[in-house]
């Protein structure tokens, strides 16, 4: 950078220099440090020392930002508890150098991260994993300096400190609306109205943590060695640190409109997801993290001032700095993702509400009624088990494994529930002859059966299925459930009625590829509900079928935890996602209960739009 292109007198500033300070000797070259938004950082070439000049940027400046007599005094706190900052060497209060206040510190070598990452430098998959691992820790390092002592206590006032930080970058938005801006009204109301209570303590928080602020060893990219710009540090919640630095944090998985916002290397293979990081940052602090949520909306929102300021001062001229040129659309971007995530929460916490209203007892009652379900030690049986005894069944677990059903039967009795599991093999005859023998001497009767254990083990093109695969899947999906049915409906004959439900599939309406025989079993299923609903009518069985659409189960783990797959399946269901179990247990609660008394014979989806 030539003298001229500097935004002060580069002679007054080495006249100064070798007043104030001259056991640096001459002065060789001043460059600018470029990627910066705010403080103008500079590279001092000395004669005996490389340093660092901090000062303002030129034009309107927010009230407590660029002020640099805090930040030195932050670095000259954080010397003797944080390892990785700066030395401050020295401070001019004066403007009549620089034009503004400015400070000098210690030049820390390494690499930083930009938008890309450089051509030097290699960074494999594990190393981006392991970097994003020394991020985290520094960063909770950081956040373990105690506050409480001077000189940290002077820092901030944490108290009420969420609520300031939404007031006060709310107020800064406002004041740097420009014509075309996104009025913000909506995110702001959101924020007030959402604040999570104060947390067990405060820290000292960087505000500005990222990868760009961070200096790595260029020998060993996942050691940091500083961090630098803290001229937002102070004390406070350290998650509202935390949601800040992941506003910047854009991963492979997000979506198009997000992936226009990365600015940083976060999408490379190895580099951890942000809920990877909030999941381990939790696990290192032992922090609450279950509302983080609005913390990250919080990061937006603000990132979206930040970047709205800027633009601000590019409009009015006063910073025409070129890389600032479509930051208003930037702002708008990020405003827009703030407003995208508070959708999400709110139909998140929706659907944490209507699943609490149908989990509990009083609106579709089961009292005193026995209920037999199969493949119950996990999944789709598992949540119908559950539900069934909130509303005060007697509920009979069946499936393989003795141990896991123990442990689901405890837990429903230790929610005030009834539960006994008895382990059965879906696919054996004499098994299933001997389950339900037992009912019969320990119940009495059996007024609910849910036929649900099931069994996948071949996916590949149908030409090519094995016979061993063919014969276990016909056994277990289609004999074991005539076999149950028949076994249940014979008790229920002679005891005046009962309910048969048969958990089948979409698949069975339209065949999935790769899954030929599982396919063809569950259309089976659908025809064998119709033939026993006609024929047992008559004796008040009434015989129905739940077909679930793509489920999040270990069952189904080969689709759900496959993100291609996921990719090519998600869009043809038109809610846009795949279910939790406890989503499809109501739909058997219903064909359970008095509710669904002139119900037969039905096949009921339950699968987000797959089959409309």
């Amino acid at each position: 950078m030539t003298v001229s292109m500097l935004p002060f007198n580069q002679r007054t500033l080495e006249r100064y220099l070798d007043e104030a300070l001259p056991e640096l000797g001459a002065v060789r070259s001043v460059t600018q440090f470029e990627g910066g938004a705010s403080n103008l950082t500079f590279k001092l070439e000395c004669e005996r020392l490389t340093l660092v000049l901090r000062m303002p940027p030129p034009g309107t400046k927010a009230a407590s930002a660029h002020d640099m007599a805090r930040e030195v005094r932050v670095l000259t706190a954080l010397a003797g508890s944080f390892s990785k900052v700066p030395e401050v060497l020295h401070y001019c209060e004066s403007d009549s150098v620089t034009g503004y206040p400015f400070y000098l510190m210690t030049y820390e070598s390494g690499t930083i991260l930009r938008k890309n990452l450089p051509k030097e430098l290699g960074l494999s998959r594990v190393q981006a994993g392991e970097l994003c691992r020394a991020m985290v820790d520094t960063l909770v390092e950081l956040h373990s300096i105690d506050v409480d002592v001077a000189p940290f206590s002077n820092l901030g006032h944490p108290d009420g400190y969420i609520r300031r930080q939404v007031e006060g970058w709310s107020q800064r938005y406002m004041n740097a609306l420009t014509d075309g801006a996104r009025s913000g009204e909506r995110v702001m109301r959101w924020l007030v109205d959402n604040q999570p209570g104060e947390g067990p303590h405060a820290s000292v928080i960087h505000n500005d943590f990222k990868f760009d602020n961070l200096v790595l060893n260029p020998d060993d990219p996942t050691e940091i060695r500083a961090v630098l710009d803290w001229e937002m540090a102070t004390v406070g919640d350290p998650l509202m640190d935390l949601g800040c630095a992941l506003a910047y944090w854009v991963e492979a998985g997000d979506e198009p409109e997000l992936k226009l916002l990365r600015q940083l290397p976060t999408h490379l293979p190895g580099m951890w997801t942000r809920e990877q990081i909030v999941a381990y940052y939790g696990q290192q602090t032992g922090l609450d993290v279950s509302q983080f949520g609005f913390y990250y909306v919080f990061g937006l929102f603000r990132l979206a001032v930040i970047v709205q300021q800027i633009w601000y001062r590019y409009v009015e001229g006063s910073r025409k700095h070129p890389p600032f040129a479509r930051f208003g659309e930037l702002a708008a971007r990020l405003m827009d993702q703030a407003a995208t995530n508070i959708d999400r929460l709110t139909s998140a916490h929706q659907h944490s509400d209507q699943l609490q209203k149908i989990t509990q007892p009083g609106l579709l009652q089961l009292q005193g009624r026995v209920a037999l379900i199969t493949g119950a030690s996990r999944g789709i049986g598992e949540a119908v088990a559950r539900l069934y005894a909130a509303h005060g069944a007697r509920v009979i677990l069946s499936s393989r494994d003795q141990p896991a059903l123990d442990s689901v039967a405890a837990s429903i009795r230790d929610q005030g529930g009834q539960a006994e599991g008895i382990a059965c093999h879906g696919g054996d005859m004499e098994q299933a002859k001997a389950l339900f023998a037992t009912i019969q001497e320990r119940y009495g009767r059996l007024d609910i059966l849910v036929n649900n254990a099931a069994a996948n083990p071949y996916f590949g093109h149908i030409l090519d299925t094995p016979q061993e695969a063919l014969d276990k899947t016909v056994q277990v999906n289609l004999a074991g459930y005539f076999c149950f049915a028949q076994l249940a409906g014979q008790m229920m004959r002679d005891q005046g009625g009962g309910v048969i439900i048969n958990t089948a599939s979409v698949n069975g309406k339209q065949p999935a590829p790769g899954q030929g025989i599982y396919s063809i079993t569950k259309a089976a299923v659908n025809s064998m509900t119709a033939a026993f609903a006609k024929e047992c009518a008559q004796y008040n069985i009434r015989v129905n079928a739940v077909l679930p659409g793509l489920t999040e189960t270990k069952f189904a783990s080969a689709l759900t935890d496959n993100p291609m797959l996921l990719k090519q399946i998600l869009p043809l269901i038109p809610m846009g996602r795949s279910a939790v179990p406890a989503e499809i247990a109501p739909a058997f609660l219903f064909l359970a209960s008095d509710a669904a008394a002139y119900i037969t014979g039905i096949e009921l989806p339950v699968d987000g739009g797959y089959l409309a």
